[in-house]
Formats: C-alpha cells, sequence, structure tokens
C-alpha cells in the first residue's frame, strides 16, 4: 500500500486589539456565573425556552434536577419560588438537548 504525505497549510489570524478566541464551554461558564442562582424567568430568558417549556422540563427531568437528588434546582413549596443553579443547569439542557426536543415535542 502506497502512503501519501498530506501536507497542511499553516497560517496566522491576527486577531483586533481587545478581542480573543474563548471556547463556548468557556463562555458558559462566564455567562453563568455572572449571576449564579437563576429564578424561572432567567432561566427562560437564558435558555430560549418557554416559561411553559421550561415548566415541562423542570417537571419532566425533576428526578434529575431536584437538589434533594443531588441535582441544580429547588422545587418551590407552599408558594415559594424555582431556584436554579446556573451553571450546572446550563450544562444540563446541553447535554440533554435531544431528550428535552423529545419531551417537548410530545406536549
Amino acid at each position: 500500500m502506497k502512503r501519501t504525505k498530506v501536507i497542511v497549510p499553516q497560517f496566522t489570524i491576527e486577531l483586533p486589539a481587545g478581542m480573543e478566541l474563548i471556547a463556548t464551554e468557556d463562555r458558559e461558564r462566564l455567562e453563568a456565573d455572572q449571576q449564579i442562582i437563576w429564578d424561572l424567568n432567567k432561566a427562560c430568558e437564558v435558555s430560549g425556552y418557554t416559561r411553559v417549556d421550561m415548566t415541562k422540563i423542570l417537571q419532566v427531568f425533576k428526578k434529575q434536577l431536584d437538589i434533594d437528588n443531588g441535582g441544580c434546582v429547588f422545587y418551590p413549596y407552599a408558594g415559594g419560588k424555582y431556584r436554579i443553579e446556573s451553571l450546572k443547569f446550563t450544562q444540563f439542557l446541553r447535554n440533554n438537548f435531544p431528550r428535552i426536543m423529545k419531551e417537548l415535542k410530545s406536549k
């Protein structure tokens, strides 16, 4: 078998002053760290899900998300409010996107 050597060209890209590249995951972490604990409205705003869809996500995945089970969501009781840890919740949404879409599709 004859091997072919592939030459990959190298080039340099100069970024404008004050600009830098950052990995998506690092950017998301920085954005999530700006506000560590979210309410339901902030979770909807950041994720792009409607309030109805977010409520369904929180209910369908309650076993996984509940802080009593090691998750990142405090579920309200007696008229309280959801409290959502931003970084872990963002990771949950990213890692479970196909499952979430499947659940939302089955409305």
